[in-house]
């Protein structure tokens, strides 16, 4: 089943950075992989005719692999050593993946958008053992009640 996005929703926002990460996958495959980015927009309905014309351009493509690299900037590695156990909290995370690509086993992943972002998050990633799918608005301080951050916590 293909998921539709639509133009002109907030639903949209997730399609650049999760084409960014399919496309450095395919430029700079020695560099950068996101499977899970690849698998994802087979999945969903959407015109990425315009994505696929950008990606042509060196600006686009150096803005595509500053998407990418975001996950190996973090210091996932380092902190989670001295928290095994920590939150590691993606905000806004739409259909972003770096949660479970730093899990340590151990460490509790959170991710946290907009609930019609979590609903299609829900379809197309599921939340694994360890980790949850939080709709809510972050302006609302509400979600803070919803994460254990008793062994730690990194926001990202």
């Amino acid at each position: 089943m293909k998921y539709k996005i639509e133009k002109n929703t907030v639903q949209e926002t997730l399609i650049l950075p999760l084409y960014s990460r399919k496309l450095c996958t395919e430029l700079y495959p020695n560099l950068y992989r996101d499977e899970t980015a690849v698998r994802l927009l087979d999945q969903i309905d959407y015109d990425f005719s315009e994505a696929e014309k950008n990606s042509r351009s060196l600006m686009q493509r150096f803005g595509a692999l500053e998407v990418a690299m975001r996950q190996g900037d973090l210091a996932f590695e380092d902190y989670l050593k001295g928290h095994p156990n920590a939150a590691v909290v993606n905000l806004g995370c739409g259909l972003d993946n770096t949660g479970r690509t730093c899990d340590n086993g151990r460490c509790k992943i959170y991710n946290l958008d907009f609930p019609d972002v979590i609903a299609l998050r829900q379809q197309l990633l599921p939340a694994g053992e360890r980790e949850q799918n939080i709709p809510c608005d972050l302006k609302d301080p509400a979600w803070f009640d919803k994460i254990d951050v008793s062994g730690g916590a990194m926001f990202f």
